[in-house]
């Protein structure tokens, strides 16, 4: 999903004056003009960073029960 950033306005404005049997209106006309434009994407690298360090966890945690295991087995081998 992209986000829409606002990067600029620009304000218009001009001034009309319209001459009336009873007297003269000043008509003042404003435009605002947006500029918009898609945000960059945030960094993957982050993600990235945080996927490598779950998958070392998981990796040290596995090694440790596999260690346990083992020598759940060698005490259960030995009896």
């Amino acid at each position: 999903m992209n986000a829409i950033k606002l990067i600029d306005t620009e304000t218009i404005e001009t001034n009309n004056v319209i001459s009336f049997a009873d007297g003269e209106v000043t008509v003042v006309e404003r435009e605002v003009h947006e500029f918009y434009r898609l945000e960059e994407p945030a960094s993957t690298r982050l993600i990235i960073d945080d996927a490598i360090e779950r998958t070392k966890n998981y990796i040290s945690k596995s090694r440790a029960e596999f260690s346990d295991l083992r020598m759940l087995l060698q005490e259960l081998t030995v009896k």
